[in-house]
């Protein structure tokens, strides 16, 4: 018994067929984006943040330009729903979007678009104690109280300010008089992502004398 079955299934049919191989075959480098359907995350560093006069005074929205790791440019749509953390310390701590800074490395949870576009509900700043955006290195030149100035590897002096949160690590045993003071020390500065001002580690990593590493 012949069985004939409606052309419309059948389109439907190789369609169905014809997407499935090309998701099989298609190399994941080829898209930004990973995952099967409408949620996805996406994995890259921050190449600009948008935001209009009216985004920034309320503190919410805006548009991220992210390259991500297989070279692909894409763009993220922030609503007011969306989430910005960090990893590490401040991970409970919700960011906003000024907080966000070009060069930054994130990972983007949230809804596809297309291809190059998704919107996001989760913004997590990776690694952000190496963040070259929060990462600042130099000379201590200066301790007046809670003030640190610092002649940056760029050249430039810098006045930043220690808190109570602030963490000082010295990764290496200093050795002679000049031990018994940081100033002149090549430090290594992580600084808050809420405010740019303030330092979050300061890490002793080594000075002109003689250096003995632990």
């Amino acid at each position: 018994m012949n069985v004939s079955f409606p052309q419309s299934l059948m389109r439907v049919s190789r369609l169905f067929l014809t997407l499935f191989f090309a998701a099989i075959f298609l190399p994941s480098s080829a898209a930004a984006l990973e995952g099967i359907g409408p949620r996805v995350t996406v994995t890259g560093t921050v190449q600009e943040v948008r935001q209009t006069q009216k985004q920034k005074f309320d503190q919410i929205g805006g548009v991220l330009i992210i390259k991500a790791t297989n070279g692909q440019i894409v763009t993220v749509v922030l609503h007011d729903t969306a989430k910005i953390i960090s990893e590490g310390k401040l991970s409970r701590k919700t960011l906003i979007t000024a907080n966000i800074q070009p060069n930054m490395l994130v990972r983007v949870t949230g809804w596809r678009v297309d291809s190059k576009t998704l919107t996001a509900s989760l913004v997590i700043i990776q690694n952000i104690e190496l963040n070259p955006a929060l990462s600042l290195g130099g000379v201590l030149q200066e301790i007046n109280g809670n003030k640190i100035s610092v002649l940056t590897d760029d050249g430039k002096t810098r006045v930043l300010t220690l808190t109570n949160e602030t963490v000082v690590n010295i990764s290496y045993e200093l050795t002679g008089v000049s031990a018994l003071s940081l100033l002149q020390k090549q430090v290594l500065l992580t600084l808050n992502p809420n405010d740019q001002s303030l330092v979050r580690i300061l890490r002793v990593t080594g000075n002109k004398g003689i250096i003995q590493r632990k």
